[in-house]
């Protein structure tokens, strides 16, 4: 194994996340999209986002605070998920 398979790793999540995204995308073609369920299926990614749960256990809770707070002041930030952030970090006060 290379010295460097933690970057390798790092790039084929990007790449899948990138096949989860045309899954996702409205405008991408039906072959597009078949194709992408391929490459998910031959990796054994599943195009569903991990539960909640299952994200980071060992985030350092100033830094996940410190992005919440970055999304409020986002102008490209949705009502939505400033509204989320708020719910956030009220509750970790």
């Amino acid at each position: 194994m290379s010295s460097n398979s933690g970057t390798g790793d790092a790039h084929l999540n990007q790449v899948l996340g990138g096949y989860k995204a045309t899954l996702k995308n409205e405008n991408a073609s039906d072959d597009a999209k078949q194709h992408a369920r391929e490459v998910l299926d031959e990796h054994g990614a599943s195009a569903e986002p991990l539960p909640q749960s299952r994200k980071n256990p060992n985030a350092d809770p100033e830094r996940v605070k410190a992005g919440y707070k970055a999304t409020l002041h986002n102008p490209n930030t949705s009502d939505d998920a400033k509204q989320k952030a708020e719910e956030v970090l009220e509750g970790s006060e």
